[in-house]
């Protein structure tokens, strides 16, 4: 049995650009420095060279949230607070392998434009179900840029962030069980 990892995203962001971003078209993006230093501080077995960053192929940016949404295996919410002006989407069950996670993790990068230049945010893709504690990946939103941070481990994101993003996982798996079970 595959043991999936979870993605979280929470960024600060105007209702107004996020919608823009939704809009668009897919970017691909070019590997840079920072994809391949974080590539390098990757595990895992038969470990290819990171020569090309693959991209989803979709209408547009929406289309692929909304495939998240739709799959109930993904187990996938998405939340926008106008108070705050802050994203909020998971998915419970996002990924098994680093090869998947790629075209999330270039779209994300080309979310960060969208953001003022003071807004801040965090996306990360945890073994939030199965506790092992492993990141795969995690990006820091900050200054219209969105960082890959070498993470490993949960116990290296901020206890604020993981604490959050814990607690919206777990009110989702509840929210699918009372869903799914009746």
């Amino acid at each position: 049995m595959a043991e999936y990892n979870s993605l979280y995203i929470n960024i600060k962001i105007r209702e107004e650009r996020l919608q823009e971003f939704l809009q668009e078209k897919i970017i691909p993006q070019n590997i840079d420095d920072q994809w391949q230093k974080w590539w390098s501080s990757r595990e895992m077995y038969s470990k290819q060279t990171l020569d090309h960053l693959p991209h989803y192929h979709f209408q547009n940016n929406s289309a692929i949230f909304n495939q998240l949404l739709k799959g109930k295996d993904f187990c996938s919410m998405e939340q926008y607070d106008e108070n705050n002006q802050t994203w909020t989407f998971i998915s419970v069950f996002f990924s098994e392998n680093y090869t998947e996670i790629l075209p999330m993790l270039s779209l994300l990068k080309s979310l960060a434009p969208y953001q003022e230049p003071e807004n801040t945010g965090v996306a990360c893709i945890y073994d939030f179900y199965w506790g092992t504690n492993q990141v795969m990946a995690c990006l820091e939103f900050a200054n219209q840029r969105a960082l890959l941070k070498n993470y490993l481990s949960v116990t290296e994101i901020q206890p604020g962030v993981l604490e959050q993003a814990n607690r919206t996982l777990e009110e989702a798996i509840e929210t699918f069980n009372k869903k799914f079970n009746d």
